[in-house]
């Protein structure tokens, strides 16, 4: 077919792929390769060349339907593909519980999960492991996911040890999605129960059941408050600066697994009736801080609303499909990959979820201020805030087709707008603006970026501000405010209070940056 040429060379286009970088992962050369994207090898593909087209597939397809049409396209007939390549490929069969040969056939698919993760590990040193497709990443992380699952059913790691079943991790039980006048209500009433959680006799058990079980289930333990999880921190929380930090954006969405793919598909029609499709970002990776860059660096992704809410509202529903053929949760199957967004790691997130800038405003008078948030707004309603929370907005339109108010460059400048449209607060009565940490939220699984705003306004004044002035002032119901005081702050922060799952994690890292992380800690188990 004369189509299959230029299929291939978008594919590798939309890599970010050279002929001179990709020939050598399929030991080929550039002009063979040259010669395939013209569509001047004959079809059908044998012996070497069919064996490189695979490879080609494997290393460059993003999807099965991708991989399927590139099979058509080549002349492939998917029926004639070998045990192997059906694997290489990213198709991998279903293993029932309890049939003929179970065990031999795990561990004859862990064989060959552990060589494909070898070979597609190798193709990421080539090429740089900050700077390899995409489309590499996802296929390391699904057969990282798949190798984890079998490695579960026959009950060991990498290292022969006994592993903890899935079934086995408590199960937990969150108030998550309501449908509230016809329309989808994400965490209602959510921390209603949360005071009973936080009653620890140490600064370091302060996780929820729910953020411990997502660190179980992604291997990994960090630090944790609530069901608010830390992915990097700024250096004894003192804060990232505008000269700190390195922002890239891409310009194409990130791709998603095929039974992602589906459950959007099917949900979005719900979603259109009561919500806009905005346009946002999401995390594509950022460098860890302990790397040698002097900065962290951030790459997002565009996102947009329907993207997103068209699966976080149902992230606990059985919708996919396990590797023994069993329903199982959007959560329980891509929840680990929420904690695997490191420039540096093998893996990459696959459920598409937005940054949410969380940020805490501190008055010239000393006072911390706190939101209620509305009763209409779509996520956590009646919750209270410390001290606003907003979504980073993309390139897009409005209702009525016209360029979006703003594009958030970066993180800096996406608290100054949601500071003006919360509370008309202008720029230049901010002080300061700090970055403290990256976090990932349990209930929706949103990449958290918590921020210390220094205000020069009294807390009175923003309160006039945001009751007569605010643009968004109806996302909120109520306004107050609390001294910045150590132990004031530590007493509210064990206040029975019906909290955003973020606000005392943010409250948290405010007291780490202002007294240190010992003084912090001395004073809660004090409390405590």
């Amino acid at each position: 077919m004369k189509h299959f040429g230029a299929f291939l060379c978008n594919l590798r286009s939309n890599a970010g792929l050279s002929l001179g970088e990709l020939a050598p992962l399929v030991e080929t050369s550039k002009s063979a390769l040259s010669r395939l994207e013209n569509d001047e090898v004959a079809q059908p593909f044998k012996g070497a060349v069919r064996k490189q087209v695979l490879a080609l597939a494997a290393i460059l397809c993003n999807s099965k339907r991708e991989t399927e049409r590139y099979l058509e396209l080549a002349g492939i007939e998917r029926s004639k593909l070998t045990e192997f390549e059906e694997f290489q490929l990213g198709f991998i069969p279903n293993i029932p519980i309890g049939s003929t040969d179970e065990t031999a056939n795990l561990e004859h698919f862990e064989r060959l999960c552990d060589e494909r993760l070898r070979e597609l590990g190798t193709y990421e040193i080539k090429l740089g492991i900050s700077s390899s497709p995409r489309s590499l990443k996802v296929k390391i992380q699904e057969y990282t996911n798949t190798l984890h699952q079998i490695r579960l059913r026959l009950h060991k790691d990498q290292n022969g040890h006994e592993l903890l079943q899935t079934g086995d991790i408590q199960t937990i039980e969150t108030h998550y999605a309501s449908e509230l006048e016809g329309r989808l209500v994400v965490g209602y009433q959510y921390g209603e129960e949360l005071s009973k959680v936080l009653m620890p006799n140490s600064l370091y058990s302060l996780a929820s059941p729910s953020a411990r079980w997502l660190m179980q289930l992604a291997e990994i333990e960090r630090f944790a408050v609530d069901d608010c999880i830390i992915l990097t921190n700024s250096r004894s929380f003192a804060g990232w600066e505008p000269d700190e930090m390195k922002t890239t954006v891409l310009s194409k969405p990130l791709p998603i697994p095929d039974d992602l793919e589906e459950v959007r598909q099917a949900k979005i029609p719900t979603i259109e009736k009561h919500y806009f499709n905005s346009s946002h970002y999401r995390l594509s990776s950022f460098t860890p801080s302990f790397s040698d860059f002097g900065r962290l660096e951030i790459v997002l992704a565009p996102l947009s609303y329907y993207d997103y809410y068209s699966i976080i509202p149902f992230l606990d529903e059985p919708l996919l499909t396990a590797l023994d053929g069993s329903k199982i949760s959007i959560r329980q199957k891509y929840g680990n990959t929420a904690l695997t967004y490191s420039a540096t790691d093998r893996g990459t997130a696959f459920i598409p979820t937005p940054v949410s800038l969380q940020c805490v405003v501190v008055t010239q008078d000393h006072q911390i201020v706190l939101m209620q948030r509305s009763s209409s707004v779509a996520y956590y309603p009646d919750h209270w805030s410390a001290s606003f929370e907003e979504t980073m907005n993309a390139p897009g339109v409005d209702r009525k087709g016209r360029p979006s108010r703003s594009d958030d460059a970066d993180f800096f400048t996406g608290a100054i707008r949601g500071l003006q449209e919360e509370f008309a607060i202008p720029s230049d009565a901010v002080e300061s603006v700090k970055i403290l940490s990256l976090n990932v939220e349990y209930l929706t699984l949103s990449v958290d970026v918590i921020i210390l705003i220094n205000i020069n306004l009294s807390s009175e004044e923003i309160r006039q501000h945001w009751i007569v002035e605010a643009w968004d002032r109806e996302e909120a119901s109520r306004f107050a405010m609390f001294s910045t005081d150590l132990n004031e702050v530590v007493n509210k922060l064990f206040s029975k209070t019906l909290w955003h799952p973020t606000s005392r994690m943010r409250l948290i890292q405010f007291l780490f940056h202002t007294y240190g992380v010992k003084e912090a800690a001395k004073a809660i188990q004090a409390r405590v």
